[in-house]
């Protein structure tokens, strides 16, 4: 059996775009601030993900580790994730994963979070690997 992470815990969650592209809900933390300079996208600047992944990021997904850094090396996040072999699928498949963030901590929160046009939004290459 493959656990699927709520999100209730505070942790990211993955989830599928409407055409089964991996993306990764993730909550506010203190180690987590999105930096705009970083290359963060707001819904006024969404359409700059068209563009594609932002080639100065990386993330690596090990079985169930993802890590994932930021420009200039440093991880932006790295630990454990509820995933499941179809979402595995789908970043081997795109090998893309973006990134949704902004001023919530859980899922009950997002809702309020995408209502008020606060999200923030992350185009990453993403790889699978064994043994990071």
């Amino acid at each position: 059996m493959e656990m699927i992470s709520t999100g209730l815990d505070g942790r990211p969650w993955p989830e599928f775009l409407f055409d089964r592209r991996p993306v990764l809900v993730v909550p506010a933390a203190p180690g987590r601030l999105p930096a705009p300079e970083d290359g963060w996208a707001d819904r006024d600047t969404a359409l700059a993900l068209t563009a594609g992944p932002r080639p100065s990021w990386s993330a690596v997904l090990d079985e169930s580790r993802l890590v994932i850094h930021r420009p200039g090396g440093e991880a932006w996040f790295d630990g454990e994730i509820g995933v499941t072999r179809e979402w595995r699928r789908a970043v081997r498949a795109h090998r893309t994963l973006l990134l949704v963030t902004g001023p919530f901590a859980n899922p009950f929160e997002f809702t309020a979070a995408v209502g008020a046009g606060r999200l923030l939004l992350l185009t990453t290459p993403i790889r699978l690997d064994s043994g990071i």
